[in-house]
């Protein structure tokens, strides 16, 4: 009689698989519980609280992923939109550190998806709370807030965690992402198991489809701050954190130790300086498809030192 020996790295991949198939399923059955949520919330939300339902209605149809972007954070008094690379997991970790959530506030960037995981970092989202969600966006008490980041920076941050070196073939989902929307911008452009996205490649793509909305990390900025209702008292920049998140801090009345824990240096992608990465043409190539955000944000054209 044979034992079969598993070993323990063995047993660690089939743990990850596992894991990997309930999330999976998890997504799978998200919409139909939205959907059978609304059915019983929204007659009621209709009848006690029209303007805060209409308002709710308004943003899911005209603004891009308030469900997914913003957080509604009532025991601080805080409405935050997330803008992908614009230091949007080291505040989603702060938040969640101030709410008493201690199960993200050691943020690390290998563990970045639990603070974007409402269950781990336990931020809301609007629909979680239709009525909170209007009165944090219209409460003269509450602190609206966002952060953007140099278009330049902010592309080059997104190949690098994203595209540098993956293989452009389906099982990873930004590359799935650009495979389904490849031959619409450009079917010149790389595809197969051999290939991978060069940062000039990135750029003709992600330049081509900045106002698709079919990604957030490379969508313009100033479509995703376009939230109808929504007026922003703090629209800070990544290269200021430091001074700018002073504000977020101010209005909670955070200690000198949540003070020292919200400024850890920030996670970067690139291995080299920005100037590196950038040919005049790449440079004209970004500002042309991006020069709305440059102009809104206040950022100049020349590459930043």
């Amino acid at each position: 009689m044979t034992t079969s020996h598993v070993s323990p790295a063995d047993k660690t991949v089939s743990g990850k698989r596992k894991v990997g198939v309930v999330r999976r399923l998890e997504r799978s059955l998200r919409p139909g519980l939205r959907n059978l949520r609304g059915l019983v919330k929204e007659p009621f939300l209709a009848w006690a609280h029209p303007e805060a339902l209409a308002f709710y209605r308004r943003a899911m149809q005209t603004a891009y992923l308030p469900d997914d972007l913003i957080d509604v954070v009532p025991q601080l008094k805080i409405l935050y939109l997330a803008t992908p690379k614009a230091a949007s997991s080291r505040i989603r970790s702060n938040l969640a550190a101030m709410i008493g959530n201690d199960t993200v506030s050691e943020w690390r960037s290998d563990q970045n998806w639990k603070v974007h995981n409402r269950k781990a970092s336990s931020l809301q989202a609007p629909r979680h709370g239709i009525v909170q969600f209007h009165r944090m966006a219209t409460s003269p008490e509450a602190l609206r807030f966002t952060f953007v980041r140099n278009p330049y920076a902010r592309l080059l941050s997104c190949w690098a965690d994203q595209y540098r070196d993956r293989p452009l073939v389906p099982g990873y989902g930004r590359v799935e992402v650009y495979l389904a929307h490849r031959e619409r911008a450009d079917p010149s452009l790389p595809v197969g198991a051999d290939k991978s996205l060069s940062f000039a490649d990135f750029v003709a793509f992600a330049c081509t489809t900045s106002t698709w909305r079919i990604d957030k990390h490379w969508q313009r900025q100033s479509d995703i701050v376009d939230l109808p209702g929504v007026v922003f008292d703090l629209i800070g920049k990544t290269e200021t954190f430091a001074r700018d998140f002073e504000r977020v801090l101010d209005h909670v009345g955070a200690s000198e130790e949540m003070r020292r824990a919200a400024m850890p240096p920030l996670h970067t992608s690139s291995r080299r300086r920005l100037a590196d990465y950038f040919t005049p043409e790449l440079a004209d190539t970004i500002y042309r498809a991006y020069e709305r955000d440059f102009d809104q944000f206040g950022y100049p054209r020349a590459l930043p030192e």
